[in-house]
């Protein structure tokens, strides 16, 4: 059952951040997140700050002797928690009343490349899952 929910939540988490990344491209090229990629960029970031707890704690179990998983998978984990955290902070504080404008570009700036740091460490996850699987599963 825990393989399943594991499945489940690493699929949603890989959905949620595709969707976070697409609606972000335009600030790529420098040009502003409005209308309709805001809104949409908006409503997967919610999913996102309450996926991603509930991610961590499911996968956080495999650290535990009696769960072998891959040094690779254990790195992957923690570099998503990282990353999603940094970039659910960043916007957090961008929201409270104390940084200057200043400070509000250079918070929005690590935003974006925390969102971006995900995307490695979530192809990261997914190798170490793969080798995990490949390792407990010879024949699969």
């Amino acid at each position: 059952m825990s393989v399943w929910i594991d499945r489940i939540l690493l699929a949603a988490l890989i959905l949620v951040v595709v969707a976070l990344t697409v609606t972000s491209l335009p600030s790529l090229g420098g040009q502003a997140l409005l209308g309709q990629a805001l809104l949409a960029h908006m409503m997967a970031s919610g999913f996102l700050v309450i996926g991603l707890p509930i991610f961590a704690i499911a996968f956080l179990r495999h650290f535990s002797a009696r769960q072998p998983t891959s040094g690779l998978q254990n790195w992957g984990v923690l570099a998503t928690i990282a990353t999603g955290w940094l970039a659910i902070v960043t916007v957090f504080l961008c929201m409270l009343p104390i940084p200057s404008t200043h400070q509000m570009h250079v918070l929005m700036s690590a935003h974006g490349w925390a969102g971006f740091a995900m995307i490695p460490a979530i192809i990261v996850l997914l190798l170490g899952v793969r080798s995990t699987r490949s390792a407990s599963h010879p024949r699969s």
